[in-house]
């Protein structure tokens, strides 16, 4: 029972295991799935969140611009709604006065309608007080803005003829700078050609100083053999002498003791010795004059009084080289000096440009403060500024870009003059059509339009603020100052003939209101026209001269571009020139010291070249006081007879 219970449990836990890793197995496939699905619904996503980032920053950029369209079209609005009040209270006023005119009570109130016209009198007195009181503000401030702007052009042309000279200086200097590189390139080459041609003299010295050895080596071969040669030629004529003579130096004195002692019979032996005297002496001279190792030594001596000359001419060169090798560095150094003196000036060339532009924006802050204290009183300010600001970038932009080329800045100002032509050409434009429009006006009421005097106080206010706009270039602000201020006292001029001749048409003829009414109606019509021609006409010339800027923008940018890589690429030859000097002095060193080495070489040849000479020739000197001993022994010896 108990082995069958053990069999059923191992067999029910096997089993188990087998479904249990089955289990784990597909668990595992599906977690994998679940997995591999997840991850490409990650991928997915993922692609879908960046759209809408893009999207999103798509919209936020969209929203931008239409918060900006909403503002523009807020501010037409509120221009439209000001000018559309304006007109209704216009039209209720000509309305009142046409309700006035018809009543039959109109005979009936005339004292009433004096009290209003007092009324209207003493606010037309008090508004053209205010009017009057307005326009010498205005005048004042055109006044201090007219002096501003001239002293600024002023400060701006001697800021421009500075920076024209700091430009000229910055020129010249780059100019030495290129010569300066130019001469010391030109150096540099001389060294390269003067260290090539020492090379070869070098190579052709060691070439002679080998051949020289070798020749030395061939000599002292010869004169080793010469010398044993003469050594066994000197033991072969001693051993004859022996052998001839039979006598030794000690015999010799005996025998010249004994001379007197022999007898005359052997007077013949006397001769015959000095005979074989003689002969050993024609011999040795023989042996002198036709002796190969005597030669040998000639040769000896004149090629090593040749090596010497040859010797000192190197030695010479050597030092001329020397020479030329420290004046080479001595140029180098002050080219060196030289090229550090140029980049401190154009250092301090720079600072004094950027003290510049920093004084021209300091003026242009001030200007920005006078302009804004005059914007608050008219429009005219605001245009003003723009054209100010306009101009002191301009300026600026030009100064920035002028610290390098000439050209540029030439380009810019005629530019500048042919904008500013154009500007003046649009001021003249506009002042024409208001002159115009005033003086249609003016025929207008002389012809007897049925127009109120505070109609045409209302129009020519209208006309003063809408058209009569100070537009300022920087060059013609004087003259159409003085033009806008003549317009004006003409126009205040003509305003009590013109109220005396409307009062004349009020007084003595009744017109039909019908025809009264249409003829308003056409002149706001008419004036409507011409203000919205006259604002198209501004907002026009307003975005040619955007336009401009833009371009000149574009173009200052571009050139701006231009000089950084210039002077990037200007930079990298500067530093390629020093590492090439850098070298250069290396390359120097590295010669000198091979120059020292060589001459330390050749200097120890020449001492043991000397040194073996002196030794050949003290040899040579002893051989020769060996001859002369041997001579003076052989003439030493006995005369018999």
């Amino acid at each position: 029972m108990s082995d069958g219970r053990h069999s059923t449990s191992v067999s029910l836990q096997s089993s188990v295991g087998t479904t249990s890793a089955e289990e784990l197995a597909e668990k595992y496939q599906k977690l994998f799935q679940e997995f591999s699905r997840i991850k490409a619904q990650h991928s997915v996503l993922k692609k879908a969140v960046i759209k809408e980032q893009a999207t999103n920053a798509a919209l936020q950029d969209e929203c931008k611009t239409k918060e900006r369209e909403l503002r523009s079209s807020i501010q037409q609005l509120d221009l439209l709604t000001f000018h559309n009040q304006r007109l209704t209270k216009r039209i209720e006023c000509l309305q009142d006065s046409g309700t006035a005119r018809l009543n039959p009570s109109w005979l009936v109130g005339v004292g009433s309608s004096k009290k209003a016209l007092e009324k209207s009198k003493v606010t037309l007195e008090v508004t053209s007080i205010e009017l009057t009181r307005k326009i010498e503000e205005n005048e004042k401030l055109h006044k201090e803005l007219y002096e501003v702007n001239g002293v600024y052009a002023q400060h701006e042309t001697d800021l421009k003829a500075k920076i024209l000279d700091l430009e000229k200086k910055t020129g010249e200097l780059q100019e030495e700078l290129t010569r300066s590189h130019l001469a010391s390139e030109e150096a540099l080459n001389t060294i390269r050609q003067e260290k090539n041609e020492l090379d070869n003299e070098l190579v052709e010295t060691r070439e002679e100083l080998r051949s020289t050895q070798n020749l030395i080596e061939q000599h002292e071969q010869k004169l080793k053999e010469g010398d044993d040669v003469l050594r066994n030629e000197i033991i072969a004529l001693r051993e004859t002498l022996s052998i001839n003579l039979g006598l030794d130096e000690n015999q010799n004195d005996q025998f010249s003791a004994l001379k007197d002692k022999i007898d005359p019979e052997s007077n013949e032996l006397i001769e015959s010795f000095r005979h074989l005297q003689s002969s050993a002496r024609e011999y040795l001279n023989s042996l002198k004059e036709k002796s190969g190792s005597y030669e040998l030594g000639l040769k000896v001596k004149n090629a090593s009084q040749v090596w010497h000359r040859n010797l000192q001419k190197l030695a010479i060169n050597l030092s001329n080289a020397q020479n030329r090798i420290s004046e080479l560095i001595a140029e180098k150094e002050n080219l060196i000096k030289a090229n550090e003196n140029d980049s401190t000036k154009v250092e301090s060339l720079e600072k004094e440009i950027i003290r510049l532009k920093e004084e021209l924006e300091n003026q242009k802050a001030t200007a920005d403060n006078l302009i804004g204290k005059g914007g608050s009183s008219s429009d005219d300010g605001l245009i003003l500024n723009n054209e100010i600001t306009t101009t002191t970038s301009r300026s600026t932009s030009r100064s920035t870009t002028g610290e390098r080329f000439d050209i540029i800045t030439k380009d810019d100002e005629e530019q500048n003059n042919s904008h500013q032509e154009q500007i003046s050409s649009t001021s003249t434009t506009t002042t024409t059509t208001t002159q115009d429009n005033d003086r249609a006006n003016v025929e207008e009421l002389k012809r007897g339009s049925p127009i109120s005097f505070e109609d045409f106080q209302e129009s020519d206010d209208d006309d003063d603020n809408e058209s009569g706009i100070f537009v300022y270039p920087v060059g013609a602000v004087k003259g159409t100052s003085f033009e806008s201020s003549g317009q004006s006292t003409k126009e205040l001029s003509l305003l009590p003939t013109v109220g005396t001749q409307t009062s004349v048409y009020r007084n003595g003829i009744s017109l039909d209101p019908n025809i009264a009414r249409s003829a308003k109606s056409e002149d706001a019509a008419n004036r409507e026209q011409l203000i919205k021609k006259h604002y198209e006409s501004k907002i026009a010339q307003l975005q040619e001269m955007i336009q401009l800027s833009d371009s000149k923008s574009l173009r200052l940018y571009q050139s701006l571009k231009l000089m950084k890589e210039k002077l990037a690429e200007s930079e990298n030859a500067k530093l390629r020139t020093e590492q090439e000097n850098l070298k250069f002095q290396h390359e120097l060193s590295l010669l000198k010291e091979k120059i020292i080495e060589e001459r330390d070489d050749k200097n120890t040849q020449i001492n043991a070249m000397t040194e073996w000479i002196e030794q050949q020739n003290n040899k040579i000197k002893e051989l020769e006081t060996e001859r002369t001993e041997y001579e003076a022994g052989g003439a030493s010896q006995p005369h018999y007879g």
